[in-house]
């Protein structure tokens, strides 16, 4: 099953080294060197991406939060005291439950955006050790802010630097994270516009965010980031709900990723980000709130409907490979020669035919995490039969022990 452009064939894939060598429409020729998987009528289609998320918030499903009046005050009772409870043990345990949902889902790349304001140093090596033993591809980043003390911007960046500079291979990268304009001051941005490279940043989410950039003398949000140099091609903008028309445009022709997340919008009660005009540029994302990315497709699709808006969610997932693609400079995606063989093995759907004329229905109403099967990363299983490989035992009461050590620390420091 293709998603770039969707459609389905029957055929075989030779995959040697972690890339795929080979399509064979038909019938492949077998060697005595050769392992061959049968797919027994499965459907098999490249590991999704999810462009947006936050491993920081795994372990807080079943936590008991506050009621809230908005997103502001979500941010402010909820957020951002739930990420000083972090240390390194919470940090690597939820980065592995997060890898884990994420595979259940087919979901083989995440673009992740840390916090941990207590446990800066070194947080992204937790993250990276957390992510390693599931098997899936992480681009992750610390969220550089002002908000808790004098010097924590400057903390933040030092972080993503040195994570950067120590990063291998092509299972983890670093894309340096800002929280959002807001909460940063000027000299701050002015240390990170400095640094080469693209940034991964939240963009005019709440309107707080807008309103802040004009009361510090800037149009907005937008001109903020380019007066200091940080409007750069590959940079990725998360949620743009309040962008003008005018601002949306001025970041495409930058070169900048727009990364919509239509279920955080709604659970945050934020508005409607009119994704549409992040086009061609536009990725979908989960905000950390989960990795199901056949979910978010959906929901993209019903959202737009809800609001009268022109969208093609298969495209707009598509935008995530290659916005992953680009970042770690590597062509995944797609079913053919020189790609990454990162593929999700799924059940087909009980109902009607499965072929390039009904493909983006099943995706939208049929298809979901629940049927898939196998995953490979790089042509490695990490998945079989719906089990995490690397979930042994110790690592899961290991996650189990550190999420109740951070509700326990939640709840002490939100009393």
């Amino acid at each position: 099953m293709d998603l770039d452009p969707p459609g389905v064939s029957q055929g075989s894939l030779r995959i040697a080294d972690g890339r795929i060598v080979e399509r064979i429409e038909g019938e492949a020729v077998v060697s005595d060197n050769d392992t061959v998987v049968d797919l027994e009528g499965d459907l098999l289609l490249p590991g999704l991406v999810n462009a947006h998320t936050h491993f920081y918030s795994a372990l807080v499903p079943g936590m008991a939060l506050p009621e809230v009046p908005g997103f502001d005050a979500a941010l402010e009772k909820i957020w951002w005291v739930l990420d000083l409870c972090h240390d390194a043990g919470t940090i690597r345990a939820s980065a592995m439950s997060g890898s884990i949902e994420a595979l259940q889902c087919g979901t083989t790349t995440v673009i992740d955006h840390h916090a941990s304001p207590g446990c800066i140093a070194g947080s992204l090596d937790a993250v990276a050790e957390g992510a390693a033993p599931i098997g899936i591809r992480v681009v992750s980043g610390y969220e550089i802010t002002d908000r808790n003390r004098p010097g924590e911007g400057m903390e933040g960046l030092q972080e993503n630097l040195r994570a950067k500079a120590a990063c291998e291979g092509e299972h983890f990268g670093v894309l340096t994270a800002l929280h959002a304009s807001f909460t940063l001051e000027d000299e701050t941005l002015a240390g990170v516009g400095a640094q080469p490279g693209p940034i991964h940043v939240h963009v005019a989410e709440g309107r707080q965010d807008v309103e802040d950039a004009r009361k510090r003398g800037y149009r907005g949000v937008i001109d903020r980031l380019n007066t200091h140099g940080l409007l750069r091609e590959g940079s990725v903008l998360v949620h743009g709900v309040h962008l003008e028309d005018e601002e949306v445009a001025k970041a495409l022709d930058a070169g900048c990723w727009l990364v919509h997340n239509p279920s955080s919008n709604r659970n945050n009660r934020v508005g409607y980000a009119q994704p549409q005009r992040f086009q061609p540029q536009l990725a979908l994302g989960t905000d950390g709130i989960g990795s199901d990315m056949f979910g978010v497709v959906r929901e993209t699709f019903l959202t737009a409907r809800e609001h009268g808006a022109s969208l093609d969610p298969v495209a707009a997932l598509v935008g995530g490979h290659r916005m992953a693609s680009a970042i770690l400079g590597i062509p995944m995606g797609r079913l053919q020669g020189g790609y990454v063989a990162d593929l999700v093995r799924m059940r087909p759907p009980a109902r009607g035919p499965v072929n390039s004329q009904s493909v983006v229905g099943q995706l939208l109403f049929s298809l979901g995490a629940k049927d898939v099967r196998d995953v490979w990363v790089g042509g490695v299983k990490v998945l079989q039969d719906g089990i995490v490989l690397g979930a042994t035992g110790s690592r899961l009461d290991d996650i189990r022990d550190q999420a109740a050590k951070l509700w326990a620390a939640y709840e002490r420091r939100g009393q």
